[in-house]
């Protein structure tokens, strides 16, 4: 028999974690090892070895990994940092600027004197062809394909990397951009050319040209990045196959992740953070929870509701470029154990957004960093282990860390332990505030939500985090530190579909919507038996975008078969009133757009965790500080892995384990559930 075992492998901005897990035997095996920006290929296979599986073990077929599922940070840092490709946009005759024009809405309203933000595409490398199609796909201008031709070549002869198309009203014919498409293809075989019709089809012409730049500014650099991994793996593993985490919370193959594909990725990374957290506190029994992801570099904040991950549509990137992309909404801040602590001109402390990563990494990793940073501090206050991280297979200097932290706290003339705890405190109070911000965007009541901490830097700040916002609670899964790995094994395969369907309710006939949604699930099997996901695992979602009349945006309504546009629409009206806290059920309503959520479901059971079942005791006693008032307290320090099914540990208290640490400060306990997770409120007789 076959088993089936598959890995995760998450590349974050200072560790690359990757867990195996064997779904038959219930065997987790992880691995943690420092990220190489200039080379992640090597992380990764590095950490893939670490996990000590060959590509064929043993008796053979049996101990075969079936797949390899990654979240990578590579599209996300591109966009942070602006490393695009050189790209060239071919658009319709007279509108040539919408991507310098785009929506005319500045940063700032009321700054002067600020910079116009700059296009995504240099203006001598947008170029004009004369063809024209109407608003209902008539074509109005036909197309040439000499000035085609001539167009493409003086692209190419400013050397660009990639070519956007992006012609009016595509998405109604997008005959016009195909013909496009296959003359460019024909004049430079192998240069990628993405179509705005094949990227996005619905209205509004800027942000579908400006999502079919983002994509090709993104293609040549994460193309060859996956097609190498995927090379790696098909040296070191034969047979396994690679899927990717999408931002929408799914994934896709890796033939799905690369070409038009790419700006799927922007937020691999983060949602896969989300989904981890999102099943960790469901097997705790809360389906309303905030999740808490932090690293090295930064934290990442999602929201889920009714077990589901709360998402979006559309996305405004660092440049404010909108990019059409169905996304899992995350919050996302520069604060997490490598961010370094600065004083400004005006003599205030600051906390990231830079980071000292993996490389040189904090001051108390011993290389060549000098800076203060988060990981110091915990250090300096006992709260990290002076052993050092991950199991002490990373050294922690003290010394250096104190050193570090005293400069800084002379710049601002306290002590030492002061500025230590002035940075934490800053820190933690940013990450509040990035949560505050998550849940305020739909009223959410954040008493009604646990907080799940996730990254090796999430159990760190949980409690202190959770306590200061009120939420109910804090779940630390039982690898935190490997979260998003977790996650990426959580998650199913995952196709988004959508298809204009503008007019009134009521005026649309009921057969006309079927019919949409008939046309959008016959794309989406297609799609899902190429990915080799049988007809019984399938599952589709059917939404509707609804507005008022007279709106300029939507919301998006869930609907089924058979259902009566009447039906929808009143729960349309509950939606807006829930979201905005106002609806008007005598206006007229109009229907936008109809979406599909196609699903291929893969077979992941729960995996038991084999929990002691004696209760641990503390195996050693330090003086720790968890906060200014209480300064420093004795401690007890335990093992994670020795805790048994429902055992209590009471504050002032610090868990150790390999891919994390966590912190139960005084007036708090931590219960472990029998999935793992401890589950930490803030104790009654405080």
């Amino acid at each position: 028999m076959t088993a089936l075992r598959r890995i995760g492998v998450d590349t974050g901005g200072t560790f690359t974690d990757c867990v195996l897990i064997d779904y038959e035997t219930n065997d987790i095996v992880v691995a943690k090892v420092p990220s190489r920006p200039r080379a992640p290929h090597e992380a990764i296979m590095h950490g893939i070895g670490e996990l000590a599986v060959p590509a064929d073990a043993g008796d053979g077929a049996a101990h075969r990994v079936e797949s390899v599922t990654h979240g990578t940070t590579i599209a996300t840092n591109a966009v942070i940092t602006g490393d695009f490709a050189r790209i060239g946009f071919i658009t319709t005759e007279g509108f040539r600027d919408v991507l310098e024009i785009g929506t005319q809405m500045r940063p700032k309203l009321y700054d002067l004197h600020q910079s116009p933000r700059a296009p995504m595409v240099a203006r001598r490398l947008r170029a004009e062809v004369s063809e024209r199609i109407s608003a209902t796909g008539e074509v109005i201008a036909p197309l040439d394909r000499d000035e085609v031709e001539a167009v493409a070549r003086r692209l190419l002869d400013e050397q660009v990397e990639a070519i956007a198309i992006g012609c009016m009203f595509s998405f109604a014919n997008a005959e016009h951009e195909e013909r496009i498409q296959e003359i460019v293809e024909a004049i430079a075989p192998g240069l990628y050319v993405g179509r705005s019709s094949r990227i996005s089809q619905e209205p509004r012409e800027y942000p579908r040209f400006a999502t079919a730049a983002v994509n090709a500014a993104l293609a040549p650099r994460i193309d060859a990045y996956i097609r190498g991994l995927e090379e790696r793996l098909a040296e070191h593993a034969p047979g396994t196959r690679l899927y990717v985490m999408q931002s929408n919370g799914g994934i896709g193959t890796a033939e799905r992740s690369v070409g038009e594909h790419v700006h799927r990725l922007i937020l691999s990374g983060p949602a896969a953070g989300v989904m981890g957290g999102a099943r960790a506190a469901a097997e705790c029994g809360f389906d309303d929870c905030i999740t808490f992801d932090v690293g090295g570099t930064s934290a990442d904040v999602g929201v889920v509701t009714g077990g589901r991950p709360r998402t979006g549509i559309e996305m405004e990137l660092p440049n404010g470029v909108p990019c059409k992309l169905p996304h899992i909404e995350v919050e996302a801040i520069g604060a997490g154990g490598g961010s370094i602590a600065w004083v400004d001109l005006g003599g205030a402390l600051n906390v990231g957004p830079q980071s000292a990563g993996a490389d040189p990494g904090p001051a108390c990793y011993g290389r060549s960093g000098t800076e203060p940073t988060v990981t110091d501090a915990h250090l300096l206050l006992g709260r990290l282990s002076p052993r050092g991280l991950v199991d002490g297979g990373l050294e922690l200097d003290v010394e250096r860390a104190r050193e570090a932290l005293a400069a800084l706290a002379g710049k601002l003339g306290i002590d030492t332990d002061a500025a230590a705890l002035g940075v934490l405190a800053l820190l933690e109070q940013n990450m509040a505030g990035a949560i505050r911000r998550a849940a305020a965007r739909h009223g959410d009541d954040l008493r009604d939500f646990v907080l799940v901490a996730g990254g090796g830097a999430g159990p760190l700040h949980a409690v202190s985090v959770m306590r200061s916002l009120g939420m109910a609670g804090a779940v630390i899964p039982p690898h935190p530190g490997l979260l998003s790995a977790l996650g990426l094994l959580a998650a199913h395969l995952r196709h988004d579909r959508v298809t204009p369907l503008l007019g009134l309710t009521g005026t649309l006939s009921d057969d006309a919507i079927e019919d949409a949604f008939a046309a959008l699930e016959g794309e989406a099997a297609l799609a899902l038996a190429e990915d080799g996901v049988a007809a019984e695992d399938r599952r589709f979602e059917r939404l509707l975008d609804l507005r008022y009349l007279g709106q300029e945006y939507t919301l998006r309504v869930p609907t089924a078969a058979g259902e009566s546009q009447a039906e929808v629409v009143a729960r349309f009206h509950e939606l807006h009133e829930r979201t905005f806290g106002h609806a008007a059920p005598k206006e007229q309503t109009e229907l936008v757009a109809a979406r599909l959520v196609a699903i291929g479901v893969r077979a992941a059971p729960l995996i038991e965790q084999a929990l002691p079942r004696e209760p641990g005791a503390p195996y050693d006693r330090r003086r720790v500080t968890f906060d200014a008032a209480s300064g420093p307290v004795e401690a007890a320090i335990y093992q994670r892995e020795r805790l048994a099914a429902e055992q209590r540990v009471d504050g002032p208290a610090v868990i150790e384990q390999l891919d994390s640490t966590t912190l139960i400060p005084v007036g708090c306990h931590a219960v472990v559930h029998p999935s793992g997770s401890l589950v930490v409120t803030v104790s009654e007789e405080r």
